[in-house]
């Protein structure tokens, strides 16, 4: 019931939104009692809040200041991103529509953990929290997102090489095309763009 079909970091928000909300409702012992009864473990959520806790408070001592805005799940996926870049995966369309197998960063292969809500259709690019090795290596925790926040988020990291420097008429200006890579992943494969910014003088 808190699954969110596009991210499971989301799904955790809203799990911890129900629990702030029965906290401010229940006593002690009635929040303790609502945990046991749906399967919640009453520890590790104390654990989660003193966590919290202790972050807001290195926050505010490092003039942090929170808005009163619930985040909207793209600014929770792109702040998660600047931490997690080389976690980051393309779905292996050469397999076909249903393939399930992401290429992640310095050729690393993986495929989703079964309990992420992204599973049944895995999206075209996904940010993992975790890559665990077992049988094959899964990634958990998981979320849909676009390249264009990742090349955003990359900065100085990702590679551009330009190719076919040519004449356009119509612009009146040399034009060439730019790919992006991060880590190997092609976040943008062809893009047209004005080549006097790259070589001046050939242009």
């Amino acid at each position: 019931r808190f699954a969110d079909e596009d991210s499971d970091f989301v799904s955790y928000l809203n799990l911890w939104r129900y629990l702030r909300d029965q906290r401010k409702e229940l006593s002690g012992n009635a929040f303790r009692r609502m945990c046991r009864d749906e399967f919640l473990h009453y520890l590790r959520i104390r654990e989660w809040q003193d966590l919290v806790g202790q972050l807001r408070g290195i926050a505010r001592d490092m003039g942090i200041r929170e808005s009163g805005e619930p985040a909207d799940p793209a600014q929770v996926h792109t702040a998660l991103l600047a931490g997690l870049l080389s976690h980051i995966g393309l779905r292996d369309e050469a397999k076909g529509r249903g393939a399930r197998e992401f290429q992640g960063a310095r050729n690393s292969r993986f495929v989703l953990a079964p309990g992420s809500v992204l599973t049944k259709r895995p999206p075209r690019w996904v940010v993992v929290a975790e890559l665990v090795e077992t049988s094959r290596l899964y990634g958990r925790i998981a979320a849909r997102i676009q390249p264009e926040t990742v090349e955003r988020v990359a900065g100085d990291l990702v590679q551009r090489t330009y190719s076919e420097p040519h004449w356009d008429a119509q612009r009146g200006a040399v034009m060439a095309y730019e790919r992006v890579t991060l880590y190997g992943l092609p976040l943008v494969p062809r893009r047209r763009v004005g080549y006097s910014q790259i070589e001046p003088e050939l242009a």
